[in-house]
């Protein structure tokens, strides 16, 4: 090993920092950042540790993210995305801005907010939302459900390293999510006032929602890979809805865009070289309080790779040894924490990308809510823990 881990670990951590202030492309700066802490940690080997990253695991991300992007291309331009869209929209302007992320994000797959930010565009519009203000709500709602929702890949990890069953962690991390609806409601509601009904309440279109209904029994009911149950999908959705071949090409040539795909690759490597380094015992040694390497550790590796469930695969097997209730709510706070403020976090810049907006000024939104979203979910554990 070279240079410390964790300090290499904070050179590369400024770097994303300082890149995305700058306004650099957020691929180039995964790259940078990640080549940046290889060198230090591993030296000239490091080559050698990102080939090993390249497994049956990274292909099956890639694979889903790839399909999910071309399957919300499809179902943007299609009859199925108005008529569900107005179905919502029939019965609260509010509610469609709200729901339509809330309902996509349990289905968790990568860049998945690109799948919501291609549907409630048009309601956003209606509402008179900046660019920053529709890429906030898009993120944030599609995101409420990771500390709690069985196929969010963050609760299974926690799940098999603690042996431990997904309803007891979920009985623990749900103030989590409370905290992430709250903070959000609070952040959005009067920007939402803006919002005006006037149509006739017509559920009927909510039929056109089962795509999503699909995947969620494919994966979920079936164990399919996410990947799988998303091909399986576009395989019927084709059939059903006919869209033409140049609906297709459009959604294969978004669902193969260079930088999202750098993007996506670079932070899978970047989360391997991490668990590969020893940096989260490293961490987890110097700052010696059981709770606060709790929620620090999750919160910069998720800072660093943008994915959340690198929380639980990275910190999770460092922190084992004392995780109580407590230990374990703080840990899926700070990988939530880390995850709603990563600024290469795919969803994040997907949705940035799609609406057009300046990624700085997002964090207007991001970082009030987060500390929210924190101060909520802490004070509803400690009151639960005490009746």
């Amino acid at each position: 090993m070279g240079v410390s881990s964790l300090y290499s670990f904070l050179a590369s951590l400024a770097i994303v920092v300082v890149g995305v202030a700058l306004g650099i492309q957020p691929a180039l700066v995964v790259l940078a950042s990640l080549t940046l802490f290889s060198l230090l940690v591993f030296g000239h080997s490091f080559l050698i540790v990102w080939v090993e990253s390249i497994n049956i695991n990274m292909l099956s991300t890639v694979s889903a993210l790839v399909l999910s992007m071309y399957l919300a291309e499809l179902y943007r331009g299609s009859v199925a995305s108005k008529r569900s869209v107005e179905a919502l929209e029939s019965i609260s302007p509010r509610l469609a801005s709200l729901a339509i992320p809330a309902l996509v994000g349990l289905l968790p797959m990568p860049g998945g907010a690109y799948v919501s930010a291609t549907i409630v565009d048009e309601v956003y519009t209606r509402c008179g939302l900046r660019e920053e203000e529709k890429t906030y709500l898009n993120f944030w709602f599609r995101h409420i459900w990771i500390t709690v929702w069985p196929l969010y890949q963050g609760v299974l990890i926690a799940s098999y390293i603690l042996g431990m069953s997904i309803d007891r962690i979920v009985s623990i991390t749900w103030p989590v999510m409370v905290g992430s609806i709250v903070a959000g409601l609070v952040a959005s509601w009067r920007r939402l006032s803006r919002c005006r009904g006037d149509r006739d309440t017509d559920l009927r279109g909510l039929i056109h929602l089962w795509p999503f209904a699909l995947i969620a029994m494919l994966n979920l009911g079936l164990k399919l890979n996410v990947a799988i149950a998303v091909a399986i999908t576009i395989a019927t959705f084709t059939l059903i809805y006919k869209p033409s071949i140049d609906r297709h090409w459009s959604a294969l040539k978004y669902s193969f865009k260079p930088s999202i795909l750098a993007l996506i690759i670079a932070s899978l490597i970047y989360g391997y070289t991490l668990s590969r380094s020893g940096v989260a015992e490293e961490i987890a040694s110097i700052v010696g309080v059981p709770q606060i390497a709790s929620y620090v550790i999750p919160l910069l590796v998720v800072l660093a790779t943008g994915f959340e469930f690198t929380f639980s695969a990275i910190a999770l097997p460092v922190l084992k040894s004392f995780i109580d209730d407590t230990n374990l709510f703080l840990v899926f706070l700070g990988g939530f924490s880390g995850s709603m403020l990563s600024p290469v976090h795919a969803c994040l810049v997907l949705s940035a990308q799609y609406y057009k907006a300046n990624l700085r000024k997002v964090y207007k939104y991001l970082i009030p809510s987060t500390i929210l979203a924190l101060l909520t979910s802490t004070a509803l554990h400690i009151i639960v823990m005490k009746i």
